[in-house]
């Protein structure tokens, strides 16, 4: 029978190796495959299942079980060629998901059109989060949901406090909603408040908002 929330991660290079870290630190169950035995003792305490070998050979993905697994993150397939081999490779074992990583723009359709569920652009996606974060100076960090949606923290504006978050109108003004607040002199986040809430200095917020909504906040 098949795992629940089990993730196949082909090749562990830097990027391969931190979501194989962050899911099993995630308590998801992780299998992983790549052809260096360095890159893989690096993982093997962490992940249900390590193995060696090339994941361009179906075969290997069969004998290994990667044919379980909820979802296959292709991440360091240097050539389009090997990517391809890959998707296909997954998609005859029944994978019903299929990320994954390239460096090029150009790739990606074809990634898609050969079965990929999704493709990703770490450097491109990163640059993108980095410039809106100095675009806008006032946004501690930020989460990009999707293309319009992120999650931001930000200090209180002069002009808030002492009023209500109801009084502020979040919504209305900043295309905003709070989710979190820390109260000035603490150090957790609290879901726990309402409308009334009054905005103190010292307070920090979190919010989904769009990127206009952030732009406002600037």
């Amino acid at each position: 029978m098949k795992k629940a929330s089990t993730i196949g991660i082909l090749g562990l290079g830097l990027f391969g190796t931190s979501v194989a870290s962050t899911l099993t630190s995630n308590n998801v169950d992780v299998m992983v495959m790549d052809k260096n035995i360095n890159h893989l003792e690096e993982v093997i305490d962490e992940v249900s299942l390590a193995v060696q070998g090339d994941f361009t050979k179906l075969d290997q993905l069969s004998e290994a079980g990667f044919g379980d697994c909820d979802e296959v993150v292709i991440a360091s397939a240097e050539r389009l060629e090997d990517s391809i081999l890959a998707i296909l490779n997954l998609k005859k074992l029944d994978v019903p998901k299929i990320t994954v990583k390239t460096k090029n723009k150009d790739y990606e359709e074809v990634l898609l059109k050969v079965g990929a569920t999704r493709v990703i652009l770490p450097e491109v996606e990163m640059g993108q989060q980095v410039a809106m974060m100095l675009a806008n100076p006032t946004v501690h960090e930020l989460m990009k949901l999707d293309s319009n949606y992120n999650i931001i923290e930000f200090p209180t504006k002069t002009t808030w406090i002492g009023k209500t978050i109801d009084a502020i109108d979040f919504r209305k003004n900043y295309e905003l909603n709070i989710i979190a607040i820390q109260t000035a002199g603490t150090t957790d986040f609290s879901i726990e408040f309402g409308p009334e809430y009054m905005v103190s200095k010292g307070d920090t917020l979190i919010g989904i908002t769009t990127d206009l909504g952030m732009r406002k906040l600037s």
